[in-house]
């Protein structure tokens, strides 16, 4: 009887440190998402894409066009094979209150906002290098 009290306190003590160390480590990995979250509303703007997605070529392609990436400095990160990079997507889009189940590429966060999709992450850019809205629009419209 006294061995099986024991031997129950010592598997309870240890689903408990058990359960401590996940505690531990889900806070750890809150804290640091946090913090990325801190540091991107600090640093250049961050353009979320995936390899096949149309609307995100259509992005792209615009930037090329008006050599967006000559003119400022942003960060590119592929979402569909980069897992990372997608769950950064996720809590970016949390902390801007969008709904993580709907969101999709292509997907801009600057100056502490979300953009999602192409028309208005060219707006974006456009506001920002003072390039015709019309042309813009034009040239979003027709590559759908």
């Amino acid at each position: 009887m006294k061995q099986k009290v024991i031997t129950l306190l010592v598997v309870i003590l240890i689903a408990g440190l058990l359960s401590l160390v996940v505690i531990v480590s889900n806070n750890k990995e809150k804290q640091l998402a946090e913090q990325k979250i801190e540091e991107l509303k600090n640093s250049a703007p961050v353009f979320y894409y995936g390899n096949t997605c149309p609307h995100c070529e259509i992005v792209e392609e615009w930037f090329e066009s008006n050599q967006v990436e000559e003119r400022m400095t942003f960060v590119k990160k592929e979402v569909y094979d980069n897992r990372a990079n997608a769950l950064e997507l996720n809590k970016v889009a949390a902390e801007c209150g969008l709904d993580t189940s709907s969101i999709g590429v292509p997907f801009l966060y600057a100056d502490g906002q979300c953009l999602i999709g192409s028309p208005d992450i060219i707006e974006y850019f456009s506001l920002k290098f003072g390039i015709d809205q019309s042309q813009a629009s034009e040239s979003a419209e027709q590559a759908l």
